[in-house]
């Protein structure tokens, strides 16, 4: 697949475009590419102004000392007509790129990064595989809302808050920025989960930036964060994934430079300008539990060696109390060892075979870690005795008794004792 800059003046949009078939000319396909998908296109080319790039390579075939476009002719389209306005379809459209063409920083583009080839069945394959569907695998697989969701908790793209404007903007009310400017990309990105936005002691359920602890020590941890990004002392390679955003965090931790369990506020604090999201005045009732993992569930901020582990959590959010039960014991049984296995092996504890006396040394070990206290630390303890159904030999005598069956409201119970160890173990 040879790649090279071609120049723009010969790149040609594709009169013959398979989106539309065949037309007369270039001109004929722009405008037909704006009478299908009018506000798609302008989209497009408010996002080509904005980041002044066009990331994905139009595909192009060499035809008389041209290059015609097989695959990007709405990029390719759209880049031309910002630097040219004038070769829009109508009036209005000449407006609004001339809007666009005033607000491009810097040189404009001559030549454009572009896939070439000249074989025209090489061109069709590459066509088939990319744009009629993903063919059992051969051709691209569009994203689940799974894999959309491991984007945007990954990055931080796609929520409704702008996080890094509105830590910038606390911060400069409370007059403590950085010298240099924050790199929104790598702000954005740590604090891409609640998860680590409630480590910093902010949180933004409810669609607006909320303090959840002492405004002093917030300000203190983001100033620290914001300064370390600004002079480059973490980068965002650094924390691509979730463990190097953990292993960041961590430091800061250890260093005391994030807020403190005994800093919390009873209830989120909105800052200065913010205004608190309204209160229900009469709440609905919560719906009745039919999964053992309810959906609105606390999240786990997943990484890659947890994918097994997310995998069950995801199938006990669907699979229904009333008709399966045993399938649904068997995985509590799996998630559990899973999750305690998986947190003992990261903070390395010495502790003997045997379920239960791994479950109660997790346990120990969170509490001493300020993330469960002692009253819950007792309560897990007595999970992990034989005095009631819920408990670790009752979980191994759902798997190997042919006489011990669970029941519906059994499992709802287990859920409601054993969440806050399962969340807290698979967050590590």
């Amino acid at each position: 697949m040879p790649y090279r800059e071609v120049p723009i003046s010969q790149l040609r949009v594709n009169r013959a475009n398979d989106r539309h078939g065949e037309l007369i000319d270039e001109t004929a396909a722009v405008a037909e590419l704006f009478r299908l998908y009018d506000q798609r296109m302008r989209n497009l080319a408010i996002d080509i102004t904005e980041q002044r790039a066009i990331y994905d390579p139009p595909l192009v075939r060499s035809v008389n000392r041209e290059f015609v476009v097989f695959d990007g002719n709405r990029r390719v389209t759209c880049l031309k007509l910002v630097l040219e306005p004038q070769r829009a379809p109508n009036q209005e459209l000449q407006a609004f790129f001339r809007g666009l063409h005033g607000m491009w920083e810097g040189n404009f583009p001559r030549s454009l990064m572009c896939q070439v080839e000249n074989d025209p069945d090489v061109v069709d394959a590459i066509l088939h595989r990319r744009h009629t569907g993903s063919q059992q695998g051969i051709g691209q697989i569009d994203w689940n809302d799974r894999a959309k969701l491991n984007f945007a908790e990954r990055t931080g793209t796609g929520g409704g808050v702008n996080v890094a404007a509105e830590v910038e903007r606390f911060l400069q009310s409370e007059d403590r920025l950085p010298e240099q400017a924050i790199p929104w990309s790598t702000l954005t990105r740590l604090l891409s989960s609640e998860e680590f936005r409630n480590r910093v002691g902010v949180s933004t359920a409810g669609g607006t930036l909320r303090l959840t602890h002492d405004r002093q020590a917030v300000t203190d941890a983001l100033s620290r964060i914001t300064t370390d990004l600004a002079r480059r002392n973490v980068t965002l390679g650094d924390l691509w994934d979730n463990a190097g955003k953990r292993v960041y965090l961590n430091e800061l931790e250890q260093q005391g430079a994030l807020p403190g369990e005994e800093e919390r506020l009873p209830q989120p604090e909105a800052p200065e300008g913010v205004p608190r999201a309204p209160r229900r005045r009469r709440p609905r009732p919560a719906p009745v539990q039919t999964t053992f993992i309810p959906r609105d569930a606390p999240h786990i901020p997943w990484i890659g060696a947890q994918q097994r582990a997310r995998a069950i959590w995801e199938e006990l959010q669907t699979l229904q109390l009333h008709t399966h039960p045993n399938a649904i014991a068997a995985l509590v049984r799996m998630l559990v060892e899973m999750a305690v296995e998986g947190y003992v092996a990261e903070h390395n504890l010495e502790v003997a075979e045997g379920l239960s006396r791994r479950v109660g040394a997790v346990a120990t070990n969170l509490r001493d870690r300020d993330i469960i206290d002692d009253a819950y630390l007792d309560e897990i303890n007595r999970i992990r005795r034989d005095d009631a159904l819920i408990s670790i030999p009752s979980m191994q005598r759902y798997i190997h008794s042919p006489d011990f069956a669970p029941l519906e409201n059994e499992l709802r119970t287990s859920w409601t004792r054993l969440e806050r160890f399962l969340v807290a173990t698979l967050s590590r």
